[in-house]
């Protein structure tokens, strides 16, 4: 399963046993994680807005999920993904959301989220 940042975002912020790291760590099962590459800068600017520390950040992703390196292939899908959200009625969705699901879609995974720009795509799964 692919990771959005906005689900990395939220097992930082909850602790262990809170309802909604169970409900993330339920979807994900024995599956493997994975993220795209440039999360990881997402990752290290959510750190560094929230005054804490980005290696320790990034470094605590790496070890959970495989990190998916982007190729001309998910670049392009990105941007014709980025358009149809946008074309669907869903202004604030960016490449970059783009560009993780169309990582997902390269390895056939399906993508865990909290940003309802995703909201409608069936191999998402939108936590409340």
């Amino acid at each position: 399963m692919l990771l959005d940042t906005s689900a990395l975002v939220e097992i930082f912020r909850n602790p262990p046993g809170s309802p909604v790291l169970e409900r993330i760590t339920a979807e994900i099962g024995d599956e493997d994680a994975y993220i795209s590459v440039i999360q990881l800068a997402e990752v290290a600017d959510w750190a560094v807005r929230n005054r804490a520390s980005p290696r320790q950040r990034v470094d605590s992703v790496k070890e959970v999920a495989r990190i998916v390196p982007l190729d001309g292939g998910i670049c392009l899908d990105a941007a014709e993904i980025k358009r149809a959200r946008r074309k669907a009625g869903y202004p604030s969705f960016g490449l970059i959301d783009g560009i993780v699901l169309a990582t997902g879609r390269s390895l056939g995974q399906r993508t865990l989220t909290f940003d309802r720009d995703f909201k409608g795509e069936g191999d998402c799964v939108l936590l409340p």
